[in-house]
């Protein structure tokens, strides 16, 4: 008896443990990712955080900081901001965040992750630290180089086409005034013979 009383109670124990921890596990995940394809000089950069609650319970008070990725002497912010908060994020839902950015110089960039704080429950005070995932070192290209190896090239076209008819047009008018010598020679001879 005394040990199916002692098995009950560990039992007991152990499922409110359980089921007190599962209320109160919240794990916050945050992408960072940029949405463009190049990273190109006074051409916009856009950044795309998304927070998602995968616990069973609701976070409080998020404060997301990312302004060391992006320091004022190399980049305009143009769109959002770099530390926004929000009140809560609901169990097992999402929230996206953007912001445009505007490189002001080339070359190779470090963009790290961002810190994201957070609270479990609006009774504690106890803040619970995450990082985004990082992006990494990219290189901001010139826009020089975008320009010459992405434009469409059209002045470009319309000069080369200026310089290449004097090759084509003065060979074809040669050929051209050979072949009617040729055709009035061969007419005359064919009217001689009839």
């Amino acid at each position: 008896m005394l040990f199916k009383t002692l098995l009950l109670l560990i039992v007991t124990v152990t499922l409110c443990t359980c089921q007190l921890s599962d209320e109160e596990e919240s794990y916050l995940f945050v992408t960072k990712h940029t949405l463009n394809r190049y990273v190109v000089q006074n051409n916009d950069l856009t950044i795309k955080y998304s927070l998602f609650n995968a616990g069973q319970a609701t976070v409080f008070s998020i404060e997301l900081n990312d302004i060391d990725s992006f320091p004022a002497d190399k980049f305009d912010l143009l769109y959002g901001i770099l530390n926004p908060k929000w009140e809560r994020i609901n169990a097992a839902s999402n929230l996206t965040h953007v912001v445009i950015l505007k490189p002001k110089q080339s070359g190779p960039c470090n963009m790290t992750h961002a810190v994201v704080t957070y609270r479990k429950s609006e009774k504690t005070n106890e803040v619970q630290t995450t990082y985004s995932s990082e992006i990494g070192e990219l290189t901001i290209v010139s826009t020089r180089d975008y320009d010459r190896k992405f434009s469409s090239h059209f002045l470009d076209w319309i000069l080369f086409t200026m310089m290449a008819i004097p090759c084509i047009a003065f060979p074809f008018a040669l050929w051209f005034m050979s072949k009617t010598r040729y055709d009035t020679i061969i007419a005359k001879d064919k009217a001689k013979k009839l």
